[in-house]
């Protein structure tokens, strides 16, 4: 007797997904009562039915599934986006990209991947509120790991070709939001500002307004890779953004800058491969500083020897540089203190987008205060000659 039977509409309690069992193997739909996941399994028990309660033929034998691409590109860029031994924040963009392509697309072949399939993914980043240069750079990564499969014969040409129909989200056309617009900082803010950071904080603030660097130029810096033979001294950072596209970075390094780092350069003249600014000369200072300030002391006047050093041993130690992370912690905690407006200067791809302002206010200064640039005042804030003015 023939059966009689349909294959239910199930949900994956774990997940939130739909899905239905056919031949042994499990179709995911989308999420559970979903109107998408009610029109797939439709198709999917009609195509089922129509072929005689078989599954038809489908084109996974000759390529592979959006899941298996997602792990080969991920494998490839784990290895690919790397600086310094740690992975970049694009890598961190590529898993939120295959993570959307393997929720929807997971278990479907490669070659099924349609522009429609990715233009529905476009429009899930939107409705999830994600701002719009944001999905356009998921959406970019997708295409991008497509192009990755089509070098190694895993996706078919025309299937990658097909995928560039599909139009990047544009400023004032969409209700995807955009990133708040980043301002230089007011110089009277960081004014106010300077005498609540640690005097080493305070230097680094100084010299990356005097001379417009990134603040990953000034957390580097280190007497090695200062050049001064001249009257304007010539900084070449051993690490910078550009330098996986063979960009040489120059930083001129003025009087007024000399003046700040030639105490720090003193100090460290035997050991030219260290960072000029350190966390370690921080805490040492912040520690002679509690020392001063001590009201409890020896009759001779002398601080206790048990109460020189009580940190614990195995509390954790400073770093000999700062990260972009500490940088900003102190310019927050500074700003708090100072009752000021938030500012920083490192770059927070956070929802706000917090940006290089310091940076920008040295490039607003110089824009400001002439009427004609010549290609020097440009090159001090790190623009390219006849490049767009961004830092």
């Amino acid at each position: 007797m023939p059966k009689t039977n349909i294959p239910n509409y199930r949900l994956h309690k774990a997940y939130g997904q739909a899905f239905v069992e056919l031949d042994g193997r499990r179709f995911y739909l989308g999420k559970h009562g979903s109107k998408a996941s009610r029109e797939e399994y439709e198709r999917r028990i009609a195509e089922y039915l129509g072929n005689g309660r078989k599954l038809p033929p489908t084109r996974t034998k000759t390529g592979i599934s959006c899941q298996e691409l997602a792990v080969y590109f991920l494998e490839w860029a784990e290895g690919y986006y790397v600086k310094d031994g740690k992975p970049t924040g694009t890598f961190g963009h590529c898993r939120t990209s295959m993570s959307m392509l393997v929720q929807h697309y997971g278990h479907e072949s490669v070659d099924n991947f349609t522009p429609l399939s990715l233009d529905f993914i476009q429009k899930e980043w939107v409705d999830m509120g994600h701002a719009r240069p944001s999905v356009n750079r998921y959406v970019r990564i997708i295409r991008q790991a497509f192009k990755h499969g089509v070098k190694f014969g895993w996706v078919n040409t025309n299937t990658y070709y097909a995928l560039q129909a599909v139009d990047s989200l544009k400023a004032g056309r969409t209700k995807a939001p955009e990133y708040k617009k980043v301002k230089p900082v007011g110089g009277d803010v960081v004014d106010k500002t300077l005498p609540f950071l640690p005097p080493i904080v305070a230097d680094m603030v100084r010299v990356q307004l005097l001379c417009g660097m990134r603040p990953q130029d000034v957390r580097n810096l280190r007497a090695c890779n200062i050049d001064r033979s001249g009257d304007i001294w010539r900084y070449t950072p051993y690490t910078h953004k550009t330098e996986h596209k063979d960009k040489l970075r120059i930083v001129a390094i003025g009087p007024r800058t000399q003046a700040i780092l030639l105490s720090y350069l003193l100090e460290k003249e035997d050991t030219p491969e260290a960072f000029l600014f350190s966390p370690k000369d921080t805490v040492r200072l912040q520690k002679i500083e509690k020392r001063r300030k001590r009201k409890s002391l020896s009759k001779s006047g002398q601080v206790q020897p048990s109460h020189i050093d009580r940190s614990r041993p195995n509390a954790a130690k400073p770093s000999d540089k700062y990260s972009k992370d500490s940088y900003n912690r102190a310019v927050t905690c500074a700003c708090e203190l100072a009752g000021v407006p938030h500012w920083t200067p490192v770059t927070a791809f956070n929802w706000n987008r917090g940006a290089l302002q310091i940076r920008f206010r040295c490039s607003t200064s110089i824009f400001r205060t002439r009427q004609c640039f010549d290609y020097g005042d440009l090159r001090r804030v790190g623009f390219r000659e006849g490049g767009t003015c961004r830092p």
